[in-house]
């Protein structure tokens, strides 16, 4: 059923309450319907028995907002923008209450602004997290925050997009339950005549403190303030220059910018895929999958320990077994270790510790699994062990997958990807349970069908393959990682091979006449960073990278130095990523182009604000994609070899996009 907004009475008071589950989203039909409920209250037939407004939420949140698709589309005439309706609210000649609990978000959080007074649960918390996406609020907080607030509690909200408590610093705690306590509070406004808006808001009390909080934002910003972050802090700064009105039109300039720019497209684009990734369909069946509070880890190691610290960090509790007490004795020495460097860096209390640590239980592999919810075996060795009925194993030990396998971007501790591989006998059951365990540990899930390489494998592979291509055709090596590292990629491929051992990539297929570098510097007895040299130099025993004029000679020995275009390797780089991509499409390992770009993002690190490679090949057209690798004068032809998508997309004017479905 369609979301709606209810209208009620108690005494003298409306009661206005969102009821849109799950979230209570503020899409175009419910601010509509807000919009009638506050034309009702005026004009209705009730109108002259209301004297003030409570506006809250049913369900577990007051409102999540604004839906981040909506950017991406075309809204209906009729439904106002979040900005005319926050205006709205405000402009109320009935004082408004909003009544907040749970996490409030971005449009929630500024309708709640646009309100009079907020009353709120202890609990609650609001964010604003546009700037993840690229934005700027667009329903005026960057007026009315700083107005109540102040700049510094304002632009810690606006720039830093991480949940705040509400109470005190926006609302007031509701003493009792909410509604009642909301209605109390309106009703001894409207007792006491107080006016809608103060005389000098809160926030603007003290100009110099305002003044001194922009600058040290400037300050912190840098170069950055040409982005929307320094946008945002023009419009606070505006805040206490500006009337309200002027100040609005200025935010929405700055919106109406940013939503058009690439960065905010492509920060929409991966959200989107992120949030339809977790969408399995049929592949998980009809049935509800269980609820996973407890995750029995099997096997000692470096995997099982990252993935017994996500799950504690996850607030999951934790029974870790293997045959080997040694192993279980090094690997809790290395989650204690983990947590002492968090703590050393002020990112975690030592109470916080102490909590994570009290939901680790170990010892004998049979006794850890009784009472699991679900039973993950990290480490070779452990299928021989008989479980509890009823209870699904998974594994995450890489290999040949039959039904279902996990596959954790390392590190397993912090990297949010984890990809679900759906072998040939995929149960249902063992998928809807391997997608609820990615979701407790607060990861992202990607379904993959495939009995081979996992997808961000195949995009790294192709990665590399193609930056072998460019040395092949001429470039150093530190110059292909200069080029993709100025695009914005913080690993490159070169310096990521040193980092990970140039054995990871020994071996890996190139055609006739084009070279595999990793096996060139291997025998040469360069293995990478943990032998002090590779593709690069390591003097400082494994420290910062430093080109190596012995490993460029080496290279220049091989074949003809030539200079290539840092814009070309970037483009040939993002040209090979796609055509694998389109691949992957091609053989059904992945449903969506948007789970390409999801997999390059998450599992190789491509930068967030880039989109994906399928985004790239969208902005250039196919047509140019395939003329790209056409023209690629290079002997791995079968590896260059156009898919036929790209013919298909150009002949009928389709993108990648339209695939998505």
């Amino acid at each position: 059923m369609a979301g709606q907004v209810h209208l009620s009475v108690t005494g003298r008071i409306a009661l206005v309450e969102i009821d849109n589950p799950p979230v209570n989203a503020l899409t175009p039909t419910i601010r509509a319907a807000l919009t009638d409920r506050l034309d009702e209250i005026e004009t209705g037939p009730q109108s002259d028995h209301i004297d003030g407004i409570v506006l809250t939420g049913r369900g577990r949140i007051f409102s999540a907002g604004v839906e981040p698709s909506e950017h991406d589309a075309p809204v209906a005439a009729s439904a106002p923008d979040l900005a005319v309706l926050c205006r709205r609210i405000g402009d109320s000649p009935r004082p408004v209450i909003a009544a907040l609990h749970g996490t409030t978000l971005g449009g929630g959080a500024e309708i709640a602004l646009a309100a009079h007074d907020r009353i709120a649960t202890p609990e609650a918390r609001v964010v604003f997290p546009d700037i993840r996406l690229g934005l700027p609020p667009q329903g005026g907080a960057t007026q009315r925050l700083p107005r109540l607030v102040g700049a510094e509690a304002a632009l810690d909200l606006l720039l830093t997009g991480a949940p705040r408590a509400a109470v005190p610093l926006l609302a007031t705690e509701a003493e009792g339950p909410l509604v009642a306590a909301a209605i109390a509070a309106c009703e001894a406004r409207v007792a006491s005549g107080a006016p809608a808006e103060e005389a000098l808001p809160p926030g603007l009390s003290d100009p110099q403190a305002f003044q001194q909080a922009l600058a040290r934002a400037r300050a912190k910003l840098g170069a950055g303030t040409s982005g929307v972050a320094g946008r945002i802090v023009e419009a606070v700064e505006a805040a206490q220059l500006l009337p309200l009105e002027a100040g609005l039109a200025l935010e929405r300039e700055a919106f109406d910018e940013a939503r058009a720019s690439d960065r905010s497209i492509a920060l929409r684009h991966v959200f989107t895929a992120e949030t339809r990734a977790r969408d399995f369909g049929e592949d998980a069946g009809p049935g509800s999958a269980p609820r996973i509070d407890t995750l029995a880890v099997l096997g000692g190691g470096l995997l099982a320990a990252h993935v017994a610290i996500a799950a504690l960090d996850a607030g999951r509790h934790v029974r870790w077994g293997t045959r080997d007490p040694a192993a279980l004795r090094d690997g809790v020495e290395r989650i204690r270790a983990e947590y002492e460097r968090r703590v050393a860096r002020g990112a975690l209390s030592e109470a916080a510790v102490g909590a994570r640590l009290d939901r680790l239980e170990v010892g004998d592999r049979a006794a850890m699994v009784d009472g699991a919810d679900v039973v993950l075996q990290a480490a070779r060795g452990q299928a021989d062990l008989r479980l509890p009925e009823g209870v699904v194993r998974l594994s995450a030990v890489p290999g040949w997958v039959e039904t279902v396998g996990l596959r954790f971007s390392a590190p397993a501790t912090t990297h949010p990807l984890v990809e679900i591989i759906l072998g040939p006998l995929a149960d249902p059951v063992e998928v809807a349970t391997a997608r609820s365990l990615v979701l407790a540990l607060r990861k992202v899930p990607l379904r993959v069908v495939t009995d081979g390489p996992s997808a961000t494998g195949r995009l790294t592979a192709a990665l590399h393959r193609a930056a072998d291509a460019m040395v092949d055709l001429g470039a150093a090596p530190h110059e292909v990682d200069a080029a993709i590292r100025a695009w914005g990629w913080t690993r490159p491929p070169f310096e990521l091979r040193d980092a990970t051992g140039l054995k990871t990539l020994a071996g890996a297929p190139r055609a006739e006449g084009a070279m595999n570098w990793s096996d060139r510097m291997i025998d040469a007895g360069r293995g990478g960073r943990a032998e002090g040299r590779g593709f690069y130099d390591y003097p400082d025993n494994g420290g910062v990278p430093r080109r190596s004029e012995a490993a460029d000679a080496l290279i220049d020995g091989l074949r003809p130095r030539a200079a290539l275009d840092p814009e070309d390797i970037v483009w040939w780089s993002l040209v090979a990523l796609a055509n694998e991509g389109a691949r992957m499409i091609e053989d059904g390992t992945l449903r969506r182009p948007l789970e390409v770009d999801l997999a390059a993002v998450l599992g190789l690190g491509m930068p967030r604000w880039r989109g994906g490679p399928l985004l790239a090949a969208d902005r250039a057209g196919p047509l140019a994609v395939k003329r790209t690798l056409e023209r690629m004068a290079h002997p791995d032809a079968a590896f260059w070899e156009p898919r036929p998508v790209w013919a298909e997309l150009s002949k009928n004017g389709r993108r990648f996009r339209d695939l998505n479905g």
